[in-house]
């Protein structure tokens, strides 16, 4: 990475806003565009490239989150390093669920919040030293939930059953496909609905639809 790193800087408040810019400019770092809402910020990312977005969370409006996640979802390489006052887990957790590839608290020192930057640029994480590291396990732990495909948990005639079910296929019309008996179909069903914790069959519809068997 050669050159001056140009940042974004994203905060409601301007005295904190100018004070760190004023901190951060000139050194290693340039100041490609401030924002106070989120709104701002996301017309100022379309017009000039920043390197690194420091993005604070309590934003009138649209939150920090969320414009974090709107960032990366038309940029997926963006680096975004958010900035706050707020250290609870879920908070974290929620801002790298958004994309965000640094977390820092606005009571660390300069050189603390110089070395997040440097950090989030390269890619790499960076989480503030008085956030517990369990917070971590917290995050790897939804990651995990999410890339969990429910439907793995079926047998493969429960699978069977589960996609001509979706279909909003009857019981006896099941029978007739796979060859086996009504009450076997609806022994399958019963386990189907109880492991993905359905209720109806519209249930198994939204659920077909959510791992997109109803696309393909």
């Amino acid at each position: 990475m050669s050159g001056r790193l140009r940042l974004g800087l994203v905060d409601d408040h301007s005295l904190f806003r100018r004070g760190l810019a004023e901190l951060l400019e000139g050194t290693e770092f340039e100041i490609a565009w401030e924002a106070g809402t989120t709104r701002d910020a996301e017309e100022a990312g379309k017009n000039s490239h920043a390197d690194v977005i420091i993005m604070d969370v309590s934003m009138p409006g649209t939150s920090g989150i969320e414009a974090t996640r709107s960032f990366v979802k038309r940029n997926p390489a963006t680096r975004i390093l958010v900035l706050t006052m707020h250290s609870g887990e879920e908070l974290v957790v929620q801002a790298f669920l958004a994309g965000a590839t640094g977390f820092a608290l606005k009571t660390e020192t300069i050189d603390d919040i110089v070395k997040a930057i440097r950090l989030t640029a390269l890619g790499r994480l960076y989480l503030a030293e008085s956030i517990p590291r369990s917070t971590l396990d917290a995050y790897n732990r939804r990651i995990r939930k999410l890339s969990e495909n429910p439907l793995d948990a079926l047998s493969p005639r429960e699978r069977q059953v589960f996609d001509l079910a979706a279909q909003n296929t009857s019981n006896r019309e099941i029978a007739a496909e796979l060859g086996i008996a009504v009450k076997t179909v609806e022994a399958h069903r019963v386990a189907v609905h109880r492991k993905l914790g359905a209720h109806s069959a519209a249930d198994l519809i939204r659920l077909a639809a959510l791992s997109g068997m109803l696309h393909r």
